[in-house]
């Protein structure tokens, strides 16, 4: 299939409809209104009890096969929730996360934009650049914990192998590692920059190109 050159997506576990509005409904919100060139939405989700209105989102059981041509926004669900029970053993996101691989590649695209659903792009600057990268495994800098940020990554087509050879492993054996740690970056880059303000801020400051662990308080903007 030919299909988006960019596949933006988020993982996802929605208990109810209050979360959907509260958190993937803003992200989507978001998100879908910037001036991408050509982009698929996707939300790949861990077994949740609640799915969005059709309106918002064609969901889909993993496995059914993907619509022709593909519908604004793609919910694609596993039937088991995996979940998280620990700081560093999160399989949910593990699963969710490197199958976005298969769907890049259904789908035909050559870049897959990973936001997390808390992780917001805030400038011009940021969707600019995102926008220019066409080789390697791209993460931005963190400074609160000095790594690099997991909840915004560029990932092109060349390393789509890279996250297949991740997947082989299993998320099982990836169980007590930091996704900061594990994943094979080529490039971290501390411009265009960003933080965690959600953990430690009531307000994103207005310098900021993107924000990660955003809460319903705060304001967030594209400009």
């Amino acid at each position: 299939m030919t299909g988006a050159a960019t596949l933006v997506f988020c993982t996802s576990y929605v208990a109810d409809a209050t979360a959907w509005s509260l958190r993937y409904r803003r992200w989507l919100q978001h998100h879908r209104t910037l001036p991408w060139r050509a982009a698929q939405f996707c939300l790949i989700d861990d077994g949740s009890p609640y799915w969005p209105p059709a309106t918002e989102a064609t969901s889909l059981r993993i496995g059914q096969p993907l619509p022709a041509p593909a519908p604004p926004v793609l919910m694609l669900h596993f039937d088991q929730r995996l979940g998280r029970t620990g700081v560093t053993h999160y399989p949910g996101w593990w699963r969710s996360f490197l199958h976005s691989v298969r769907v890049a590649r259904h789908q035909g695209c050559s870049k897959i934009v990973h936001i997390e659903s808390d992780a917001f792009v805030l400038s011009r600057r940021m969707l600019a650049f995102i926008e220019s990268r066409e080789r390697g495994w791209t993460a931005f800098w963190c400074p609160r914990w000095k790594f690099p940020e997991t909840a915004i990554q560029v990932i092109c087509a060349d390393q789509f192998e890279a996250m297949d050879r991740i997947a082989a492993i299993g998320w099982d054996a990836l169980a007590g590692q930091l996704a900061e740690r594990a994943l094979p970056f080529t490039d971290v880059v501390r411009e265009p920059h960003g933080d965690r303000y959600g953990e430690r801020r009531s307000r994103i400051p207005g310098f900021a190109d993107f924000a990660a662990q955003v809460g319903p308080q705060h304001r967030v903007w594209f400009r």
